[in-house]
C-alpha cells in the first residue's frame, strides 16, 4: 500500500478535483439513475470513446467514487458509496441556490464541453 501523503488540505483539494470534471459528474449522474453499467453501456450513454472514459472511470475509481463488480465477462461500475449520491444531490441543491455567481465566477469558469 502506497503511504499517503499530503496535508489534509492538499488530499480534499484532490479529492475534490475527482469531481470537478463534466465528465466524471457525467458517469457518477447515469449511474446514480441507472445503477450498475458496463463500459460498453457507459459509452453509448455519454457518447465518448472508450479509452477517454476508462481514464474517468480510472480517476473514480482510484478516488474511491466508484467500484468494480465483475459478472460474466463483463466489469460493472457502480457508486461505491451512498454518500457520493448524498453529495451529488447537496451539489445540485446547492448549484441552483448560487447559479448565477457560479456562472459568473471569474476564477472557477463552467466548462463549456463535455469532451475535454
Amino acid at each position: 500500500m502506497q503511504a499517503v501523503q499530503g496535508t489534509r488540505e492538499q488530499l480534499l483539494a484532490a479529492f475534490w478535483q475527482a469531481l470537478s470534471h463534466p465528465i466524471r459528474l457525467k458517469v457518477l449522474d447515469v449511474l446514480q439513475d441507472e445503477g450498475s453499467l458496463n463500459v460498453g453501456q457507459l459509452v453509448e450513454r455519454l457518447g465518448i470513446g472508450q479509452g477517454h472514459l476508462s481514464n474517468h472511470l480510472a480517476c473514480l475509481r482510484n478516488c474511491g467514487l466508484v467500484e468494480t463488480v465483475p459478472e460474466g465477462r463483463f466489469i460493472y461500475y457502480r457508486i461505491a458509496d451512498p454518500r457520493v449520491e448524498d453529495l451529488l444531490d447537496l451539489g445540485s441543491r446547492l448549484l441552483q441556490d448560487h447559479l448565477d455567481g457560479v456562472a459568473a465566477c471569474s476564477v472557477v469558469r463552467p466548462t463549456r464541453t463535455l469532451i475535454d
